[in-house]
């Protein structure tokens, strides 16, 4: 059966697109063009796909069609019997191989239930999916590929509109130079590709690499009108593997070929820059090396440049099993052009309806008619740019920058003076004066183009400049790379050392490489060698980088954990020494509420006496030493019933230990036998009781004990931790040597002058690599406006996350030096308050990203009470935890007995599942998706249930975050401590939140503020971005606020002050009178 498909389209669901793009119109459209089967577009938005299965009937196999019901009447004899197949386009943008890559694919999917496997893996890889028909992943295509064959080997996947400068497979801006690049071991899945709007399949014979895969096209229509613009056709069984198949194998008895636009209408066929009105054959662009006259910045690439960089065929018909094709105009824009009217007008829409009507559809006038029907049909007129228009007799002016070309069959004039008549559709004779010379195959000289590179390339001189700081001099080996301080630091033998480490002076490099050069160079045994940090993420990262440099043994015998973590082990091995390890529980901040609840403390005095006893332990204070005589007696009552239970707190993870070393000598005197290096991370960040463990680990003034920190970047006195400590640390250790990083590989200068500036008292010894550009202050009328000019920041920066980006000029498709991923950005926040609103922003932007805050996901709900129905289950002994449970209702007696008859045999992963199917079915997708990612944190921790929930107990904000995800990443300030990105906004630089008053029971250390924001600001290696709006709505208020008086202390030489402002909207007669 012979028929028309057009498979790549949109629904109402996509930016940018037309209302009208729904299943009624585009039966109706598609019934009118002569199309029989069309592509539904968007099957991964959940709400497209409930309208699809709510207005869908089964066809043939794996085909679909409108229900009656829905139907739009068409009141003359057209094709009435259109069939749907289920696709979609998905926008991938990811780093690969040093480069960011933006491509687009189409999957078709032969039924419903694989396009709910297909959104459901999404969902649960915490993609969204709702925001924009056409989802923004932050994805690599190839990995996309394998989640797609993995809910079906049926799936059909189509690299899209492969030569688009900025989102496809071979674009100029953010391609690759082959499939086989893009897709690597999955290549040979690619059986086809989409050409595009901007070239056509003699433009890709020129490539013998593509010889291998079926040339498709397809409309991309964002309106139902643009329906067929470029399409394919068929002589195959009308089913979804007839028609698959014959785009898979290419057989030219079945697939016949495609019709397309002249690709030169298409507005990405040249070079050039749209704004300065320059438009550019490849050999003119190569001529002005890609630079635009006018505004001196690189020009936009286009198609045909692309494909002669690439192109390694001259003569074309070589190419083997070359499919027909056949350019066309749409049949409005050939009436437009006749009767000198726009293509939307009302006078062309009455022509083409009377054409339609007579001919059956508009292909039959294109393409199937003979030139004399068509002369019976529109007039000799019409009849004669049909003819012109299939012979290629065609003028040209070239699309380019985002702005469409046009194609005309007629001279200026010339359509008028060819005929006496007037009327279009009067069926009059005349002479025809002028003929074109037909349009070749290829509007362009390759071999000139050729020649030209190759002259340039032997004439270019590069220049290679570097400017490595001085390596260290005994550097060789595992010291290689070290500079001469980090070296001198990371080769210190025997007795205590402090290393004064800046932002981004290499400190964990420092520290790793110390391990290794104690164990490999000095032959210390690696089990008595304990290297502490502060969250799980930075001992991930430290053992990391050992396993690059120690083998797997030595490694294995190192002690790398957190303060609590190893507090936990002391426990451990304490109760399993007394025979108590059955009995012990660990429990968390709701149990321990639950614990003063009973105690006859007042509820709305259970936080706030929470947070006294968290103090009284951090403090190592005895009853005896607490002021307040009934919060002494609270506190002693809360111990008593911890022991009596062999219950602990997460506080007592610390202090415990501490007591422990204080009442049995002999057991601290164990450890500090086996414990013979001490090597902390952040030591700025400790707090009395860390410090005092410490202290009592390496008493002696030679102990060897390595610390490094940054007394500018103490920043968490609200958990008790205090810079003293690290300022006290030469009068602890005589001895102790002194080692400055002074060479920061992160910063520019600007960037550690400016935040220097905030502080009061930094210390001058840090300098960057490069001078780098100067920091922006923006001034924003409300918290949205500062929302909205981050996003589109970011948006203009990366150079767009879709062709509306491109379009509405949101974006040039420029991407900005040292910018190669959507994760090279954060978004840093004051308070976690401020972030639903640049959430919103950047959905609206079809920008993906990860929230990274203080508390992690899991203790989140409902994420938390599955944990916690769980640990119930596996120790039924917390009778604390029990009664929550059962006082709130997340479970009952019944239920709990169930679940332990049921849960045995199976994998951890299998429990949270059960548990979650059978008590927590009424939660929404977004907490299944959330569920999602506990069961992959689970599948990680298979086999060792005790340490998984020691990592959900331990756990923080900064230990879920993803380095490797293609997202912005939006996090708290605090949250940012320890990492890097090349772009960096830190929005809310107000009084009120930076430094933080907005509550009088806020006790904010101004100095901590200053750090705080210091912090922040050393996050950025390339740029820094400072926003505040004037006007902010804040849990439930309105806050009419002031710059922070911080930003007054930067010198103003490095700063550049931007103001956005808001747009009048204009009333309705003021836009009328502009529209004439």
């Amino acid at each position: 059966m012979k028929f028309i498909g057009d498979f790549h389209i949109h629904s109402h669901y996509s930016i940018a697109t037309s209302k009208e793009l729904r299943p009624d119109f585009l039966d109706y459209w598609a019934r009118l063009k002569g199309i029989k089967v069309v592509g539904t577009g968007d099957f991964t938005h959940p709400g497209w796909l409930k309208e699809l299965k709510e207005q869908f009937e089964p066809a043939e196999n794996g085909l679909f069609k409108v229900k009656q019901e829905y139907k739009k009447k068409i009141y003359f004899p057209v094709e009435d019997d259109v069939r749907f197949i289920l696709t979609a386009e998905i926008s991938n943008i990811y780093k690969k191989n040093e480069k960011i890559r933006k491509v687009h694919n189409v999957v078709f999917a032969p039924s419903f239930e694989v396009v709910e496997k297909i959104q459901n893996k999404l969902v649960n890889l915490g993609f969204n999916i709702t925001s924009d028909g056409r989802p923004i992943l932050g994805m690599d295509s190839r990995d996309l590929l394998e989640l797609c064959l993995d809910c079906s080997e049926d799936i059909f996947f189509v690299p899209a509109h492969i030569w688009t400068p900025w989102f496809s497979v071979l674009g100029s801006k953010s391609g690759f130079d082959s499939v086989e690049e893009c897709f690597e071991d999955l290549s040979p899945n690619i059986h086809a590709v989409e050409t595009g709007l901007s070239t056509d399949p003699p433009m890709n014979w020129t490539c013998s690499f593509l010889d291998k895969y079926t040339l498709t096209s397809n409309s991309d229509a964002h309106s139902p009108e643009k329906l067929g613009r470029n399409a394919n056709i068929f002589d195959t069984e009308l089913s979804y593997k007839g028609i698959v198949y014959a785009m898979k194998t290419g057989n030219p008895d079945n697939f016949l070929g495609t019709i397309d636009f002249f690709p030169q209408e298409g507005k990405y066929h040249y070079d050039g820059h749209r704004k300065c009105g320059i438009r550019w054959s490849p050999l003119d662009t190569l001529q002005h090396d890609e630079i635009c006259p006018v505004c001196g910045k690189k020009i936009t690439v286009g198609v045909m440049n692309r494909i002669a960089q690439l192109a390694d065929r001259d003569n074309i018909p070589e190419r083997e099993n070359r499919h027909l094709f056949y350019s066309l105009i749409p049949l409005k824009e050939i009436l437009s052009e006749l009767e000198s009217v726009s293509p939307d007008s009302k006078k062309v829409a009455q022509h083409y309806e009377q054409l339609v009507r007579k001919a059956g559809s508009e292909f039959n006038i294109l393409l199937h008619y003979d030139i004399e029907d068509v002369k019976t049909i529109g007039g000799e007129l019409l009849s004669e740019a049909v003819r012109r228009m299939r012979n290629r007799e065609v003028y040209i002016q070239e699309g380019f920058d985002g702005e469409f070309g046009v194609i005309k069959v007629f001279k200026d004039g010339e359509s008028r003076n060819y005929t006496q008549s007037a009327s279009l559709f009067e069926e009059s004779g005349g002479e025809y004066h002028t003929k074109n010379n037909p349009c070749p195959l290829i509007c362009f000289n390759l071999e000139a183009f050729r020649k030209l590179k190759q002259e340039k390339a032997e004439t270019k001189a590069e220049a290679v400049e570097s400017s490595i700081p001085e390596l260290f001099s005994g550097g060789n080996g595992i010291l290689s790379g070290l500079n001469d301080e980090q070296g001198k630091a990371a080769t210190h033998y025997s007795g205590p050392a402090l290393i004064l480490a800046g932002p981004g002076t290499g400190k964990t490099k420092v520290l790793t490489t110390r391990i290794a050069y104690l164990i490999l160079n000095k032959n210390v045994n690696p089990d008595g060698i304990l290297a502490i940090t502060f969250t799980n993420k930075a001992a991930r990262e430290m053992r990391d980088r050992l396993s690059q440099l120690l083998d797997n043994q030595n490694l294995k015998r190192l002690r790398i954990s957190t303060f609590h973590a190893f507090g936990l082990s002391v426990i451990k091995e304490y109760l399993i020494n007394s025979g108590l390890q059955d009995k012990f529980t660990v429990i968390d901040e709701d149990d321990k509420k639950q614990i003063l609840s009973g105690l006859d403390v007042k509820k709305s005095n259970i936080t706030e006496t929470s947070e006294k006893i968290t103090e009284i332990k951090q403090t190592l204070k005895n009853e005896d030493e607490i002021d307040d005589r009934v919060l002494a007696g609270i506190f002693k009552k809360y111990n008593q019933t911890l022991r009596r239970s062999n219950i602990f707190d997460y506080d007592d993870l610390i202090s415990f230990p501490v007591q422990l070393f204080l009442k049995y000598p002999d057991i601290l005197s164990e450890y500090q036998k086996n414990i013979q290096w001490i090597l902390v991370d952040e030591y700025q960040d400790v707090n009395f009781s860390q410090y005092r463990l410490i202290r009592m680990l390496m008493p002696d003034p030679d102990s060897n004990l390595f610390v490094i920190g940054d007394p500018d970047q103490a920043i968490y006195g609200f958990r008790g931790a205090n810079v003293q400590y690290i300022q006290m640390f030469k009068d602890d250790y005589l001895y102790a040597s002194i080692f400055k990083l002074k060479k920061s590989y992160r910063c520019t200068d600007s960037i550690l002058r400016a935040s220097g500036n905030v502080l009061k008292e930094s210390r001058k010894f840090l300098e960057g690599l490069q001078k780098g550009v100067k920091i922006k202050i923006s001034e924003n009328v409300t918290d949205k406006s500062e929302a909205e000019f981050i996003a589109r920041t970011i948006e203009k920066m990366i150079g767009g996350v879709g062709f509306f980006s491109i379009d509405s000029q949101v974006a040039e498709g420029h991407i900005e030096e040292e910018i190669e991923s959507l994760s090279d950005f954060a978004v840093l926040c004051r308070i976690g308050k401020q972030m639903p609103v640049i959430e919103k922003a950047l959905k609206d932007h079809n920008i993906p990203y990860q929230k990274v805050g203080e508390n992690p996901f899991f203790r989140q709900e409902p994420v938390k009470s599955v944990l916690d129905v769980y640990r119930l289950v596996t120790n039924t002994g917390n009778i604390f935890l029990k009664e929550r449970l059962l006082k709130q209702k997340i479970i009952d007696e019944s239920s709990l007995a169930w679940l332990m008859g049921t849960i045995s045999g199976k994998t951890l992963a299998g429990k949270l599942e059960h548990i979650f199917n059978n008590h927590f079915q009424k939660y929404s997708e977004k907490n299944k998706y959330m569920l999602a990612r506990l069961i992959e944190i689970a599948k990680e921790y298979e086999g060792n249930e005790e340490d998984f929930l020691q990592h959900i107990l331990l756990g923080t904000g900064i230990d879920e975050w993803k380095s490797k995800i293609e997202a912005v990443n939006l996090m708290t300030l605090h949250a940012s401590k320890g990492l890097e990105f090349s772009c960096v906004f830190i929005a809310g630089c107000e009084e009120n939140l930076i430094p933080y008053s907005l509550f009088e029971k806020s006790r904010i250390d101004p100095d901590e503020e200053r750090r705080l924001l210091y912090v922040g600001m050393t996050r950025a290696k390339n740029y820094l971005f400072l926003s505040y709006a004037r006007r902010r709505f804040l849990m439930g208020k309105v806050y009419f606020q002031k710059r922070s008086f911080f930003l007054d202390q930067i010198e103003k030489e490095l700063i550049e002050i931007q103001k956005q402002e808001i747009k009048k909207i204009a009333k309705k007669d003021e836009e009328q009178l502009k529209l004439f």
